[in-house]
């Protein structure tokens, strides 16, 4: 219930409500008086239209007495319901986006938020980082809001039909292998092989399976199926900590294809007589992703491929380039890279789906054209 009264020269609103809440302490539920005023109103009619407000959006489930700070609100939902069971990798992610929420809305209320303000926020953010940067800023403050709804803090989704821009510019470009090159590799890759270096290994079984990096420096022996040929990606290797967590999400955990030639070779590193598939006998681990790198851009060198800016994390998208232009289905790529869902294949290689139907069009063109 909202009162109105004069205090000085101007108007104040006041709004009650009690309400049955659960203490933890007593447990069991007990009656709780709520609390929210505003003053500065100069008429009654104004102050008194506010209180009319106030009642309206009680009734439909808000709770007008909460207005918090919209960064804590963000950082205390992230720390509930993200980063328990998180890997260390996506931790980090989330304590920059709390940084990023910090920065841009400073000490702004919740509810003091409107849709334009936010979409000049995202306009602003996407001025200096790349569109999948925004865009994954944008979803994880989307989801947030979609919480602080249902919780009742707010009544309507301020990040509703934005537009999410970025600066493509800021775009980590992709270095890719045809064909030609990945042969070139993988035989320079073959030709020196000795199971005390694993590096040349991770490359290989890299290049094979499209597999993360983290993903196949975790691998134990019990993950591979010497007898069914396949890999059993269900964890995944943090190069920061060093520590074995979980696969980036439930889609990662899956079973990939393998042909016997790599089998063959992996077998050569059981002599090594490691726990990890890739260890080495030094430190019993695998090597890190500086050593891979450091092997990488050796083998590059020798075959004469010029591309700086190629390193293991590239290695997956020349898998999926070549899968793409052998004309396998985008649908099996998908599942064999452990992607969450289709979208997420199509969207990440766009630009290579757009090269290969411009030549499955000249293909059609060409058929069409042998009928007349």
């Amino acid at each position: 219930m909202a009162s109105v009264y004069k205090r000085g020269k101007t108007w104040t609103v006041r709004f009650t409500k009690r309400e049955n809440v659960y203490d933890p302490e007593l447990q069991k539920r007990v009656s709780k008086l709520k609390q929210k005023s505003k003053g500065g109103f100069k008429t009654k009619a104004e102050a008194t239209q506010y209180g009319i407000k106030l009642e309206a959006e009680s009734i439909s489930g808000v709770d007008v007495t909460k207005n918090p700070i919209f960064a804590d609100y963000y950082k205390n939902w992230i720390d509930a319901f993200r980063l328990p069971g998180a890997r260390p990798a996506t931790e980090r992610r989330y304590q920059v986006y709390v940084k990023h929420i910090r920065d841009y809305f400073s000490d702004e209320k919740i509810k003091s938020i409107t849709n334009i303000e936010y979409q000049r926020i995202i306009n602003n953010f996407g001025q200096k980082h790349a569109p999948e940067s925004v865009r994954k800023l944008n979803g994880s403050i989307r989801a947030c809001v979609k919480y602080a709804i249902n919780e009742g803090v707010l009544n309507k989704d301020f990040t509703a039909n934005i537009k999410v821009t970025g600066n493509e510019k800021k775009k980590r470009k992709v270095s890719y292998l045809n064909a030609n090159e990945i042969e070139k590799v993988l035989k320079e890759c073959e030709s020196n092989l000795q199971s005390k270096y694993t590096s040349r290994y991770i490359i290989l079984t890299a290049f094979l399976t499209g597999a993360r990096i983290g993903e196949i420096t975790a691998l134990h022996w019990e993950d591979i199926n010497f007898k069914n040929k396949t890999i059993d990606i269900n964890k995944a290797l943090d190069q920061a900590t060093h520590e074995l967590g979980p696969t980036k999400n439930k889609s990662s955990v899956r079973k990939i294809s393998v042909n016997d030639k790599l089998l063959d070779y992996l077998k050569q590193l059981k002599e090594n007589n490691e726990d990890y598939v890739f260890g080495l006998k030094a430190t019993h681990m695998p090597p890190t992703n500086n050593a891979i790198n450091n092997t990488l851009r050796s083998l590059l060198k020798k075959t004469g491929i010029n591309k700086p800016s190629y390193h293991i994390h590239s290695i997956r998208h020349t898998h999926v380039g070549y899968l793409i232009y052998k004309g396998v289905d985008i649908y099996a790529i998908s599942k064999r890279l452990g992607h969450s869902n289709l979208t997420v294949t199509l969207d990440t290689y766009a630009n290579l789906l757009d090269e290969y139907k411009d030549k499955e069009n000249k293909k059609i063109v060409g058929l069409l054209g042998q009928l007349f």
